[in-house]
This record gives C-alpha cells, structure tokens and sequence, in this order.
C-alpha cells in the first residue's frame, strides 16, 4: 500500500497488488459516498510511472475516483502538465523490460493495476499506455528475441487488441501465446482470475500449454510488408577469413577438448591485432585478416598464465586485444556490485564494449556454454534462441565476426557432424558458419588436426585445413583438406546416408501415423533411397509391421513404435 498527499490536500491511496479504490476504503472501513446528494469529486487514487529506457520519468497515468484516466507529464517548474505533447508514448516498467531475463515469459496485461498484480507475483509485465487498441507497431522492437504471453480482457475489445499485439510481435519475439484464462466472467480479467484462487505456478502451466501464435488473418492493424526482390539490391558478404568466416555473423567452432580450438581462435585474434595474413592467402584473392582490436571472454584459460603467454607466441598485438571480466551493475539502493558477465541480461554491455573498442573486428567466447546464464537450459530450442538473437543482431549491427567455442557432445551414435555440438540444434541454426576440430582419422595419435567446415550456409565449395600446434604456434600445412567434418569424425558415407534416411523416416512416419508397406517402399525409391539403406534406417528408427484384413485380402502396414 502506497499513501500520499495529492496537491489538493486529499489523501491518495493506492495498492500496489491491483485491489480498486473501493475494496481499499472497504478494507480500512471507509466509507465513500455523495454528500448532500451530489455526486462525489474525482479524487486521483492511484499513478503509475512511464519512463524511458534510462529511467527519466516521462510521464503519469493517473487513475481517478469514480474512474476515469488522465495523463501528466513533469513541468519545467516542478508542476504537473495535463497534457503530452510531443511526450513519446513508451511501454509501462520499460526499464524492467529491457533488464529482464529472456529465458522467462512477459506477461503483456490490459491496463497499469493488472502489471503490478502480476509483478507482485514476481513475474515479468508490461502494457501500452491507452489501454485496448492503442498499441503502437514500435513497441516490438522491446521484445526481439523474447518469449511473450498475452492475457486478454474477456471481452470483444480485449480479444481485438490481444490479435493486435500478438500480430505486431510475430516474427520479432521467440514465441508469442494468447493465454485466455479459464472460468473468466464477462469482462472479466487476470485480476479476476487471481482473485478467484488462480496462482502464478498454474498460470505458468497454462502458458507453457497454449499453442503458439501463428497468424491466421491480418487483422485490421496489421497488414503484410511486401517487398519485390526487384527492388532488393545485393549485398557482397563482408568476410572476416574469406570463404570462411564471415563478418556480421556468428560462426561456431566446435570439437572435444584439448584438440587447439581455444589456440585457433587466439590465432585468428592474433592475425587481426597486426592485419596478418591468412594461412590460405596464396589461394585466396585477399589474403590478410581485417586490422583491428579484439575483445575475448575466456571462461576456461587464466589470462596471465595461458591467453598473455599464447598472443606473445603467435606475434598479436597485445594493445588491440581486451578481456571481458565482468559487468558493473547498480542495485535498486544505487550501491555498485560485479556480476558475471552472461548472455541473458548483459548484451547491452557487450555493445558498449564494442563500441568502446577501437575498431572491433573480433569477439571470442569461449566456451559459449559459460555464459548462457543459469536459467538457459541449452537443450531447450527457444530458451538458446533467446540467447542467441541478440548476439547475433550485435554482431551484424556492428559488423564484427563473433566466434563461439563449444565441445562436442557424447552422443557417439550419430553419424552427422552438426548433430554433435553440445545442447540444442538451435545453436548450429543460429550460426552461419560451422567449424569442427577433430584429430586425422587417418592417424588419430599424431599431432595433426583438421578443421572442416559443418556448415557453410554462405561458402561456395569450401575446403578444410590442417594445423599443428608447435612451439606455441598455430602451423598451417599448405594443402588444403578435401574430407568433410563426416568423415573427419570417422563417419563412412554408408552411415551418413543410414542417419539421412532415418530422420526421413521419423518425418514421414510421425507419431501415430501408419502406411501400407509397399506406399512406403515407393516413397523412399522416390527420395533416392535403396532398399538396403532402408531396410537398416527401419530398425534404427523403431518402425514396425502389422498386418490388417481389408475386404478379402491382408495388407502390411508400418508405423513407429509399437
């Protein structure tokens, strides 16, 4: 509860977990009615606070006895102006927005009160000033990368601006949900529910079981953005190490410890600090790495005794190449503490790194894992996606080429390179480039290792490499490797094209549904798929066969599963 004197003497009360003006005065026994008949004086009981992304307060939303809603904004003076001109509008708790942790959901409510009673339950929440249909297409830029749930008014206005909102930030956030809570009244709301014994934990349940939001038909404030490649000019890919690593993008290097990826990527930073040149120089038309400075954060190698000790070897320019130690944040009492630096909540000082640094070419994390943040579980797709968007909207805002190191996973079983990084797929889908590191298949005790490209969305008929380290140095040999990372993990084609068909199988034979085997056998020949491949991807992937009488005649089925 928050008590305050308004400039005209009257007390304003106001409840910070959402109850209305009337269950307050019932609370304290308090009686608010007309006198002599009249009706009563709108009286400001409560105010809610919009401020811009540094946390300057922009103005008021002031909520009136009997109800009604009115703005204000700070005066030169110190005095109250009742009216917003040239005042942006901007989302209510925006700074707690842009801070929040990305792997939990905003919850987007329909008016100020139904935010605080969210927040009261420790959840993330936010809303447009207006109210129902007031939402402004700028406002999505706040939520990239975020997973979103809408909770409507149960009512035909609140149903239009939750298909509003929701149509707004498809494409921009992770997933968008409309969440329209069960048992509601007419009119009714999350404060409703809330109050009528519904808790966070199951409002939790219910987001995480409602469908995702894909748009069915626009509705009227929004409306497809429609492009002619015509009018497209292209683009030339700016490359970090042509035909390898481009910049403006994220590549992947991954591989099992101790292999020299950590060494190969000091390398690269190395080659940037002094405009080196690239090992492949004499068979690429530009041959040197971009002149500029380096910024690294290494959570697995101490930097006076491993990361100093390996630029000097490699002949780096010690001056151009900064460490990421931490991040200075304020608490809500303005004392200053240090934090880890993780993905989650700091890009926004990574950003200011970059930009600190003096022509930044370069970032390094190493591993990528690290700095995911408690709360990512790296084998969850959206949770990696909401990490990964903004890091990768940095790289290509700044034009920098941003390198991440992971290990290799221990699933053995698979045959395909980009199945082995560690956690989700979405980590080899958000680079555009993937390397892997691997020891010779051909003499796995040598010192010898290969660099192969996994992925290369954006190479043409790219080559690998081979690299010794020696003395602290990264040797390169002059020819290039002609093997893919298949078979540098020691995969034959054989197993490769058994992997290809099995995950076919799983795509045409999903989760309760069967074929006749002889349709089956028609839709692999089509595919390329030989009958000895398919006979093995069959036991692989768990298809078995039944027989069903059909009139006079029996007829083999397959499906997945039992």
């Amino acid at each position: 509860m928050s008590v305050a004197v308004a400039d005209d003497g009257k007390i304003l009360l106001h409840c910070h977990s959402g109850c209305t003006y009337e269950q307050v005065c019932e609370a304290l026994g308090l009686q608010n009615r007309p006198s002599n008949g009249r009706q009563p004086k709108s009286v400001c009981v409560a105010t809610f606070d919009y401020k811009d992304e540094s946390g300057k307060l922009l103005y008021q939303v002031c909520r009136f006895q009997p109800k009604k809603f009115q703005q204000r904004r700070p005066g030169p003076n110190g005095e109250w102006v009742w009216r917003l001109d040239g005042v942006p509008r901007v989302l209510y708790r925006l700074p707690e927005l842009i801070a929040a942790d990305r792997s939990e959901f905003v919850f987007i409510a329909e008016g100020e009160s139904k935010v605080e009673r969210l927040r009261s339950l420790g959840l993330m929440a936010t809303c447009n000033p207006g109210g129902a249909g007031k939402w402004l297409d700028e406002y999505k830029q706040h939520f990239k990368g975020r997973l979103v749930a809408i909770l409507p008014d149960n009512d035909i206005p609140g149903r239009k601006h939750a298909l509003q909102v929701a149509n707004s930030l498809y494409g921009a956030a992770v997933e968008v949900r409309i969440v329209e809570l069960p048992n509601l009244p007419a009119k009714g709301d999350i404060v409703n529910w809330l109050d009528n014994g519904g808790t966070k934990d199951e409002l939790l349940r219910l987001t995480e079981q409602v469908k995702l939001f894909v748009p069915d038909e626009p509705c009227e404030n929004s409306q497809p953005i429609i492009k002619e490649l015509a009018d497209v000019e292209p683009l030339p890919i700016n490359w970090f190490w042509f035909n390898r690593i481009p910049l403006g993008m994220l590549t992947l290097i991954f591989g099992d410890p101790s292999l020299g990826k950590s060494f190969l990527a000091l390398y690269m930073a190395a080659r940037v600090s002094i405009g080196g040149a690239w090992p492949d120089g004499n068979r690429m038309p530009d041959n040197s790495a971009p002149l500029g400075s380096v910024i690294i954060l290494s959570a697995e190698d101490d930097l006076a005794h491993v990361i100093r000790p390996r630029l000097d070897s490699l002949g780096a320019d010690v001056s151009r190449i900064i460490s990421l130690e931490g991040v200075r944040v304020k608490d809500e009492e303005g004392r200053e503490n240090q934090e880890y630096f993780n993905l989650q909540h700091h890009i926004p000082a990574l950003q200011q790194a970059v930009r600190n640094c003096k022509d930044c070419k370069l970032v390094i994390i190493d591993p990528l894992n690290a700095y995911l943040g408690c709360k990512i579980d790296s084998h969850r797709d959206s949770d990696v996606r909401s990490v990964l968007a903004p890091l990768v909207e940095l790289a290509e805002k700044n034009q920098v080429a941003v390198i991440a190191i992971q290990h290799l996973n221990k699933n053995s079983t698979s045959n395909k390179a980009i199945y082995r990084a560690t956690g989700s797929l979405a980590f080899i889908a958000a680079a555009r480039t993937a390397w892997l590191v691997s020891k010779d298949p051909s003499n796995p005790d040598s010192r010898r290792r290969l660099l192969t490209p996994a992925k290369h969305n954006i190479l043409i008929d790219p080559t690998g490499l081979a690299f010794e380290l020696v003395d602290g140095k990264v040797v390169f040999e002059n020819e290039a490797v002609n093997i893919t990372s298949d078979e540098a993990l020691g995969n034959t084609v054989e197993a490769v094209v058994r992997d290809e068909a099995v995950a076919w199988l799983r795509d045409t034979l999903t989760p309760g549904k069967s074929l006749a085997s002889t349709e089956l056998d028609k839709l692999a020949e089509a595919e390329g798929i030989k009958s000895r491949t398919l006979r093995r991807a069959k036991q692989e992937a768990g298809v078995t066969s039944y027989q069903l009488r059909i009139g006079d005649k029996t007829q083999w089925f397959v499906r997945i599963g039992e």
